[in-house]
């Protein structure tokens, strides 16, 4: 893959809004190495150890099928490569015997299946597959796409935090409309029954005087019960602020990464550009110096 290509991906992933996206563009870098070569996305559930959804991009967009695979169903290195969520592990020959397992659609068998982890605060939460035909000469596909593999990454971390940020924002909400809807129907009825209890007598006897009290009592622990929920709510609220402080932080340091991942392909560019450019009238002296000048613009 070519360094501008490298770059450009890092900008167009780094505006991704959701995984479709992200997995269509990297899908469409695949394609431009091979057309043959077909991805997909597994989603895990890494506290029940499944694999619940698989992300297949086509031309017609991204296609999404429910699974409930073990992920224990995978032999232990390919599990242990995943969780270390750095470097890509083949399947080898037993590459078609998973592709089943998986539900990975091929148009031609007898190729490599290759993986590699995504994590979310250090639990696996899916990974990436990438189906390629066998290759007698050159590089696979799978050693020239991963730098791509790794901005993905980088990506899905992204979306995912931003996925979970909107989801804590959501629960709270539902949580503070239940507790005021509940603290409202709870007092409602006091005082409904408050009121029928005052009109029932205009000159209660002992047993409606004791009632009211009781009603009154009950008015009171309602209101001291909501007082107590709108102070564990408080205490959440608070919580969901300082995730949320840490996520934008996180986020944060994301970009710098994907800088830090650009800046990495300009340095790479330049250097194949120079490499590319010497004939026998520029000697490799002049090769190295310019090698050297793009190291040290990097370093600057």
């Amino acid at each position: 893959m070519a360094p501008r290509t490298l770059a450009t991906l890092a900008t167009v992933l780094s505006a991704a809004r959701d995984a479709d996206a992200a997995l269509t563009l990297l899908q469409e870098e695949a394609w431009e190495l091979d057309r043959a070569a077909q991805l997909a996305l597994f989603m895990c559930d890494s506290r029940r150890q499944l694999i619940t959804e698989r992300l297949t991009p086509g031309v017609d967009g991204v296609t999404r099928i429910p699974l409930n695979v073990a992920i224990d169903h995978l032999p232990a290195p390919i599990r242990r490569v995943l969780n270390s969520a750095q470097v890509l592990a083949d399947f080898g020959a037993e590459s078609d015997d998973y592709l089943k397992l998986l539900g990975i659609g091929v148009t031609q068998h007898g190729g490599i299946l290759s993986v590699r982890g995504l994590t979310l605060d250090g639990e696996l939460a899916g990974f990436l597959a990438m189906h390629e035909t066998r290759r007698r000469f050159g590089p696979r596909i799978a050693e020239r796409i991963t730098p791509a593999l790794d901005l993905f990454a980088l990506a899905f971390e992204r979306i995912a935090e931003h996925d979970a940020r909107f989801e804590a924002v959501q629960m709270l909400e539902e949580l503070t409309r239940d507790i005021h809807t509940e603290y409202n129907l709870t007092v409602r009825g006091l005082k409904a029954e408050l009121d029928e209890a005052r009109a029932g007598s205009a000159a209660p006897q002992a047993r409606d005087a004791s009632r009211i009290a009781e009603l009154e009592r009950a008015l009171t622990q309602a209101k001291s019960e909501n007082e107590r929920r709108l102070e564990r709510l408080a205490a959440v609220e608070e919580q969901v602020s300082r995730a949320v402080g840490k996520l934008e932080e996180a986020h944060l340091n994301l970009h710098a990464q994907t800088q830090q991942a650009r800046a990495h392909a300009d340095v790479i560019y330049r250097i194949e550009m120079a490499l590319a450019a010497q004939t026998s009238e520029i000697s490799p002296h002049d090769v190295l110096a310019k090698i050297r000048a793009a190291l040290a613009l990097r370093a600057s």
